[in-house]
């Protein structure tokens, strides 16, 4: 228990000052403006303000995550070493690993709070404009917290060795890519099996986090799916949590060795 206390003492600090900042509760209120403003749609059909509430609601959540995830990130670590608040940190019995653990975690609950609090939002103006709950609606925002978790972690990586612009804009770039990764095998493709840009593109693909396979709006939106596969479920969240280990794995070896 004595190594396993400061991480969630770390996260619990790292939670609190997020929280008492004026970024996430500003884009908060943004998103939730976002998800009522669905409900001012009255002239469509059942069907088409089904497809237009999870479409538009989905897509809030995830951006506005994003956005938050990487506007409330890139400072956790850069923060701490500019204003010196991490030394006396450093200097109790707390290893660096579990520095970089706790940070990771707190942004998790970061994370954990703005999908959480948007998503009962999203439920309630579901519920009020189609008087019925859809699961699948809960296994989305699942997906998408997950999605976020491996964000953070991919910015706690970049955040141990690049400055904090540099940090927005990789870490920006890459959600950007990997929100439209399948964009990449299309492009891989359309420039022949042997062609040096279909290998770059594929190697980029592979290398990038696959944010796209985790988006479950087109399948319930377009594709009406009733269940979902594994292929659907566990692959995406597989491959994503691998990279996650990969990543923080790399964070921690970075910073261990890092003159501070």
């Amino acid at each position: 228990m004595s190594k396993i206390r400061p991480i969630f003492l770390i996260a619990g600090n790292t939670v609190t000052g997020v929280l008492r900042g004026v970024v996430l509760n500003v884009l908060l209120v943004l998103a939730a403006l976002l998800i009522v403003a669905s409900m001012a749609t009255t002239a469509l059909q059942a069907g088409e303000m089904r497809r237009m509430l999870v479409d538009s609601g989905l897509a809030v959540i995830t951006v506005l995550g994003a956005m938050i995830a990487i506007l409330t990130g890139f400072t956790l670590i850069p923060n701490e070493v500019q204003s010196r608040t991490i030394y006396p940190v450093l200097a109790r019995p707390v290893n660096r690993w579990q520095f970089i653990l706790g940070k990771f975690i707190g942004a998790c609950g970061v994370n954990g709070i703005t999908v959480g609090l948007l998503s009962i939002l999203f439920f309630l103006v579901y519920f009020f404009k189609m008087k019925e709950f859809d699961w699948r609606l809960l296994v989305a925002v699942c997906m998408i917290f997950a999605m976020l978790v491996v964000l953070s972690g991919f910015i706690i990586f970049l955040s141990t060795f690049m400055s904090w612009i540099g940090t927005i804009i990789v870490a920006s770039v890459v959600w950007f890519i990997g929100s439209y990764s399948q964009f990449l095998w299309d492009l891989a493709y359309y420039h022949g099996d042997n062609s040096f840009l279909n290998q770059l593109f594929k190697a980029v693909q592979k290398l990038l986090p696959d944010f796209q396979s985790m988006d479950l709006r087109y399948a319930i939106v377009v594709q009406e799916v009733t269940s979902f596969t594994n292929e659907q479920i566990w692959k995406p969240v597989g491959n994503s949590f691998v990279y996650l280990a990969i990543v923080l794995a790399l964070a921690i070896l970075i910073f261990n060795y890092r003159e501070l």
